[in-house]
């Protein structure tokens, strides 16, 4: 994904040291209820936000302070130099009006701006919110950017993939985020809906626990790894919508290396050479947690090709189901062994590889992965936004997760909907999220 201003008039100077960005702040952005916006929301949302926000630590870590130094200009510095954090800035803030009220969930952990229906500046307005069912939106008239295709919008929470391909077919809704993977290629061609779709910064794959046997053994990780037949997951199960990889990167990024992705391929002598050098030439057994449902595909599917896949070398996998949020705690109190299940990210390159697996990264606190050179690998990668300039370090990145084979990677994810043909102005976008901005009938 590229990175374009918003709220900001231009991208921002950044010192030769990485860490120091200041932003000119666009002068025509108008709040929901008139107002215009100054460096003093945006320093005011950048505090709720490192005080409240459930997921604060994302960029927390990485922020020093957020300083206004005039009043449409902003200055952010690191502790350390991230390059990759504009890329999070859309996926985990957002800018709100000074003095707008968080609604504390307590029950999900999530702060929401429920209270403040003039508290954004985005192309539409909130109209009304009932929770796990719809909210409704109008066109914002004093939007800063083009304006909206639409006068309103109307968002339906379905959960289950089939039930909202059958309401798009049955007319009730008009777009829709997933469908079964088997359906979506016949219903693009299908007279009267359209489809399309993209890579994304998602994975499928599932972490390890290398703390504990089976897993504390790095043979053991890469028999796993070589009896995985990726390609017919991806293909056969999900019909082309995951990309199979042994990597975190997918084949067409530049920082895929294929000689390294073929020491962890699918190849099941190769898994047999690792059993016999672990000692447990007849294999072993473990359990893999999947969270059911899953988001954007079914885990589920693919687990019970895995099993058939690692049965074939002798390995016994046995299947729990559990739906996510319990999954998450089991990993957090040390109760797992792996949980192969998609998960979409903001960047793999600038947050996955250090979130999941650097010694600071939050889900590294139950992944336990404390690798020094591994660490120092990364923050070399995250000095630079270019990728002529970060590629050397995430090649180290690489070499490091398959010598390791730290998580066992399935594939990456596309991103990937379907709509009503008379819905124009729309097409995926690289993090999943929906852009409705220049949705409109047509």
């Amino acid at each position: 994904g590229s990175i374009t201003p918003d709220a900001a008039a231009e991208m921002p100077r950044v010192t030769n040291d990485g860490t120091v960005y200041t932003f000119a702040l666009r002068r025509d952005v108008r709040f929901h209820n008139g107002d215009r916006m100054t460096a003093d929301d945006v320093v005011f949302s950048f505090e709720r936000y490192l005080a409240t926000a459930r997921r604060r630590q994302n960029l927390g870590r990485f922020i020093s302070s957020v300083t206004k130094l005039e009043d449409h200009v902003v200055r952010v510095e690191l502790r350390t130099p991230f390059a990759g954090w504009l890329k999070m800035l859309g996926y985990e803030a957002a800018i709100v009006r000074r003095g707008s009220d968080v609604q504390n969930e307590t029950e999900t952990g999530e702060n929401l701006y429920r209270g403040s229906r003039m508290a954004g500046s985005g192309p539409f307005i909130p109209r009304s919110f009932q929770a796990d069912v719809a909210a409704e939106f109008e066109a914002n008239p004093d939007y800063f950017g083009t304006k909206s295709g639409t006068p309103s919008i109307r968002l339906v929470r379905i959960p289950d993939a089939a039930t909202q391909l059958a309401n798009l077919r049955a007319g009730s809704v008009d777009i829709i985020s997933n469908c079964p993977p088997k359906d979506f290629a016949p219903m693009s061609r299908t007279a009267g809906f359209m489809g399309a779709s993209r890579p994304s910064a998602g994975v499928f794959y599932s972490p390890l626990n290398r703390t504990r046997a089976p897993f504390d053994n790095v043979d053991l990780r890469k028999a796993l790894s070589c009896a995985i037949d990726r390609k017919f997951i991806c293909d056969e199960i999900y019909s082309g919508l995951v990309t199979p990889t042994s990597l975190p990167a997918a084949p067409d990024e530049y920082w895929y290396d294929a000689a390294m992705a073929r020491e962890l391929d699918y190849d099941p002598d190769r898994a047999r050479f690792h059993l016999r050098r672990a000692g447990m030439p007849n294999g072993f057994a473990f359990e893999a947690t999947i969270p059911v449902p899953s988001a954007y595909v079914e885990a589920r599917e693919a687990a019970v090709i895995m099993q058939a896949n690692l049965a074939d070398v002798g390995i016994r996998m046995n299947i729990r189901q559990t739906d996510f949020i319990t999954m998450y705690r089991n990993a957090q109190n040390g109760d797992w062994t792996s949980f192969p299940h998609p998960s979409m990210q903001s960047s793999v390159e600038d947050y996955m590889i250090f979130n999941s697996f650097h010694t600071n990264g939050a889900q590294n606190a139950w992944g336990r992965h404390f690798v020094p050179a591994y660490d120092a690998a990364v923050e070399e990668s995250f000095r630079y936004i270019e990728p002529e300039r970060k590629l050397p370090a995430l090649r180290r990145v690489l070499r490091h997760l398959v010598d390791d084979c730290t998580a066992l990677w399935i594939g990456r994810l596309n991103a990937y909907h379907l709509w009503r043909a008379d819905v124009g102005g729309f097409a995926p976008r690289y993090s999943y999220f929906m852009d409705l901005t220049q949705a409109r009938r047509t």
